[in-house]
């Protein structure tokens, strides 16, 4: 059961429902600790004077704000307490917005809100009806370990959804901040009608389980790898950047990978006759990866999960990485013997 990591209550003019705020995502990524090279000794951080080196027991640490010249402003953390806005813990809502017409660029992390008891929970289950038919979010603040935020909430099926923001002093400006952007002129229509199609190539729905953490996967293989005492493959580097000369071959290319022949006119000197040539491809990638498969194959409960994991990428099987060891065995042998079927 997870655990709240702040509580408090919901407000919406007089109506007021206590709640709990729990992290709405997982860090999955592959988390590693330091240690001193050819030892398994672990290295540790520890809070030192600067000038003494003698290390300094916590409640000994206060907050200084540099003034500069190695001047400070002392703050205990009591004070911060004291002035700190929203000290009943009261998520306070002051608007409704549409949630479509915030930026997204103004999102930072996401949690869940749920009402602490089942008393509560009418309470709860009406403000979240109202804001679904509503059609729109809350903007509220509230305050989380010495720092106010402000927030979206949201209605999310059966749960609200709370999404910290940036206030608008946080955000920079591009234009200022940043070098080199382009100028809004006009751009070669050539190009642009082959951006626009292959923009059009690759338009899919939003599938999110679609999509997994590729690098994720190589930090686990390298890892598995090490263990066994295996080589390690180094990934491909990265590719050039593509400059104006080459710019029309490059989207002729990405087309042609895409499977769609660009559009042309008298202007584009009719390349049409490349988008016949990405079918060919793929049926010769295809014929590839059937003769891999056919072709003897050792006895994969031998292999390391490493090497299930490659043999997979080799043959292009959907879900693989969210496969465990087994799992990999079972799809990787029913792909050498297609007529074995899977065990329910």
């Amino acid at each position: 059961m997870a655990r709240a990591m702040w509580t408090g209550a919901l407000s919406v003019g007089l109506v007021t429902v206590p709640v709990g705020l729990y992290s709405a995502t997982e860090d999955h990524a592959a988390h590693f600790r330091q240690i001193q090279r050819g030892t398994s000794d672990r290295v540790r951080n520890r809070r030192t004077n600067e000038r003494t080196g003698e290390e300094v027991d916590f409640q000994d640490i206060v907050k200084g704000y540099d003034l500069g010249d190695d001047q400070y402003v002392v703050i205990e953390p009591g004070e911060l307490d004291e002035i700190a806005p929203g000290r009943s813990r009261v998520i306070e809502v002051s608007a409704f917005v549409d949630l479509a017409e915030v930026d997204p660029i103004y999102f930072q992390s996401c949690y869940y809100l749920a009402p602490r008891g089942k008393e509560f929970t009418p309470v709860y289950g009406l403000l979240l009806e109202a804001l679904e038919d509503s059609g729109r979010a809350a903007i509220a603040t509230f305050v989380m370990r010495g720092k106010q935020y402000l927030t979206a909430v949201r209605p999310a099926g059966r749960v609200l959804e709370l999404h910290t923001l940036h206030y608008a002093d946080e955000i920079r400006d591009p234009v200022e901040d940043l070098p080199s952007l382009p100028e809004r002129s006009a751009s070669d229509p050539g190009q642009l009608r082959a951006a626009r199609q292959l923009i059009d190539a690759l338009t899919t729905e939003w599938r999110p389980e679609a999509y997994h953490d590729a690098y994720r996967d190589r930090v686990e293989e390298l890892i598995d790898s090490k263990r066994a005492g295996k080589q390690i493959v180094t990934a491909a580097s990265a590719p050039d950047a593509t400059n104006v000369i080459d710019l029309m071959e490059a989207l002729r290319r990405s087309l042609d990978r895409a499977g769609t022949a660009p559009a042309t006119d008298g202007a584009d000197g009719g390349h049409g006759g490349h988008g016949a040539e990405a079918p060919r491809r793929r049926t010769a990638a295809k014929a590839d990866r059937t003769a891999a498969a056919r072709a003897p194959q050792p006895d994969l409960s031998a292999l390391s999960k490493a090497e299930l994991y490659a043999r997979a990428s080799e043959l292009d099987l959907p879900g693989r990485s969210r496969m465990s060891r087994e799992e990999l065995v079972e799809a990787l042998g029913r792909v050498a013997h297609p007529r074995r079927k899977a065990v329910a």
